[in-house]
C-alpha cells in the first residue's frame, strides 16, 4: 500500500469515526428534546386543568375584578356574574 493509499485510508477511518459520533450526539440530542417537549406538553396540559403554581386564586381574580369595576371597566353586573362564578370554584 503506497504512502497515498494509507493516508487516504486513514482519513477515512477517522471520517468513519466522526460520523459515528456525530450519529450517538444527534440521538442523544434528540432523545433529549423529545423529553423537554414531554415535559413542556404536560406542563401546559397541567396550566389548563388549573394545576399550574402559578395560577391566581378565585380570590386574587376577584380582587383584580373588582379593581376592573372600580376603574370602569366592568359594569356592576358584569363583575357580579363573574365574581358568583369564582366563587363557586372555592
Amino acid at each position: 500500500m503506497t504512502h497515498l493509499e494509507e493516508e487516504f485510508s486513514r482519513r477515512m477511518e477517522e471520517m468513519k469515526k466522526a460520523a459515528g459520533e456525530a450519529s450517538r450526539d444527534m440521538r442523544k440530542l434528540a432523545t433529549d428534546l423529545q423529553e423537554q417537549a414531554q415535559y413542556l406538553v404536560e406542563d401546559l396540559r397541567k396550566r389548563g386543568r388549573g394545576d399550574s403554581p402559578f395560577q391566581e386564586s378565585p380570590i386574587e381574580k376577584i380582587k383584580a375584578l373588582a379593581q376592573l369595576r372600580d376603574e370602569g371597566i366592568l359594569t356592576e353586573e358584569e363583575f357580579q356574574t363573574q365574581k358568583q362564578k369564582l366563587l363557586e370554584e372555592i
